[in-house]
């Protein structure tokens, strides 16, 4: 009879213990630095994307704490971080609407009831941390067979881009004569670069010696001095550069080959983080609904890119 009077003292403990862990229990709160809910609205989805993890992507975990995708108007819309760096005029801090491919992104994403926010930082840094999962997101950039194997690229392009060299006339007065990347090595010539640009993967691969830099305002500084025989860069930025670096008379000293590359530039979406093939798949769809194509028209790019194959580098 005696332990009958411990009986309620019992009993409440039990239930002080429930609660507790009750309050303790993990939420999916926004935290995450690729995914944040942010305001009202409803949330494009991809058909059958409900928690499809797919090719390899991980669960969700203690660590990000972002909610599964969903298609109820009257769920919270959520911002998309993008990491992103300075590449005027298709994207940079201080261009209008800060800049052409910019522009796009954020109107495709906006009109699947997201709200994109950019961070702006070095490209390697932009591309190595999306890669590891604390972006979601990083644009633009020309696909390869590694790339492919580090982020869910879709199948829809956000631009085309005509690659071009540019070399002073004063150092090759009878031109050159370049339609590939392989004829710098035919020519012996030496090309200065930007780390983490496409050619980085193309040149070693071709076992092409190349200086690479950390920004296109280098790269400029580094052929315009000399020290380098030609710059490959996308043929509309690389005019706006060579005037904003070198002067406005600097086009008159600078030859520009014809287009040795055409490239699609994609949205990269993280493998690592736990809405990357969600936003990826979401992003197919979307482009392929009459709100997205008269989007994607206005760019004169709705057709879907070609995967990059094994070894598909650029000859």
């Amino acid at each position: 009879m005696a332990s009958c009077r411990w009986f309620p003292v019992v009993l409440f403990c039990l239930m002080a213990v429930f609660a507790t862990i009750d309050q303790i229990r993990p939420s999916h709160a926004a935290g995450h630095s690729g995914v944040h809910h942010v305001s009202h609205g409803s949330l494009w989805h991809a058909p059958g994307s409900d928690g499809a993890r797919g090719r390899g992507q991980k669960p969700l975990n203690g660590d990000a704490k972002t909610r599964p995708m969903t298609s109820d108007a009257s769920a919270p819309s959520r911002e998309i971080v993008f990491a992103v760096g300075n590449w005027a005029p298709m994207v940079g801090e201080n261009a209008e609407g800060f800049g052409i491919h910019s522009k796009r992104v954020i109107a495709v994403f906006k009109a699947m009831g997201y709200h994109p926010r950019l961070e702006f930082m070095p490209w390697r840094r932009a591309y190595e941390l999306t890669r590891r999962g604390e972006y979601a997101a990083t644009f633009s950039w020309v696909q390869s067979f590694d790339r492919g194997e580090q982020f869910y690229i879709p199948e829809h392009p956000i631009a085309q881009s005509n690659q071009t060299f540019f070399y002073k006339k004063s150092r090759f007065p009878n031109g050159l004569d370049l339609t590939s990347l392989s004829d710098l090595a035919d020519f012996g010539l030496r090309p200065v670069g930007v780390a983490s640009y496409w050619y980085e993967e193309a040149y070693d691969y071709l076992g092409i010696p190349a200086d690479m830099v950390t920004n296109p305002e280098s790269a400029w500084r580094f052929l315009d001095a000399n020290r380098a025989d030609v710059f490959l860069e996308e043929e509309e930025v690389g005019k706006r550069d060579m005037a904003a670096y070198l002067g406005p008379d600097a086009q008159e000293r600078y030859v520009i080959s014809a287009p040795v590359k055409t490239d699609d530039m994609f949205v990269f979406f993280s493998r690592q983080h736990p809405d990357g093939w969600s936003l990826a798949t979401a992003f197919d769809a979307f482009l392929e609904t009459e709100e997205g194509l008269a989007l994607c028209r206005q760019w004169r790019a709705c057709a879907k890119a070609a995967k990059v194959p094994v070894s598909n580098y650029p000859q």
